[in-house]
């Protein structure tokens, strides 16, 4: 029998929220344009294909998190912040790929 799942604290939430959040309005855009070759793939596919937008925010959020100790509050919730700005951005209409290609 597996031991119970460690509880997660509230900074941890909010950051798995914010990734949640990133990683759906990310695939949201690759698929929206039909003429976007990402535009039939599946979930899985999207997060492995380096061209979409997808793979670059989880490749971005993976390499930013790496960079902060745990322990590290202040930075943590700092990032939070700014990934929610980022993430107001990416809502906006006018935004289509995200990415530096």
């Amino acid at each position: 029998m597996a031991p119970p799942a460690a509880r997660l604290s509230g900074l941890q939430k909010d950051v798995l929220a914010l990734y949640r959040s990133i990683l759906r309005e990310t695939i949201r855009k690759d698929r929206k344009k039909p003429d976007n070759p990402n535009y039939n793939l599946s979930f899985v596919q999207l997060l492995s294909s380096p061209e979409s937008s997808s793979s670059f925010s989880r490749n971005k959020f993976r390499t930013e998190a790496g960079l902060v100790k745990r322990s590290d509050f202040k930075t943590i919730e700092y990032k939070i912040r700014k990934g929610q700005k980022q993430l107001k951005l990416l809502k906006m209409p006018g935004v289509s790929v995200v990415g530096g290609t």
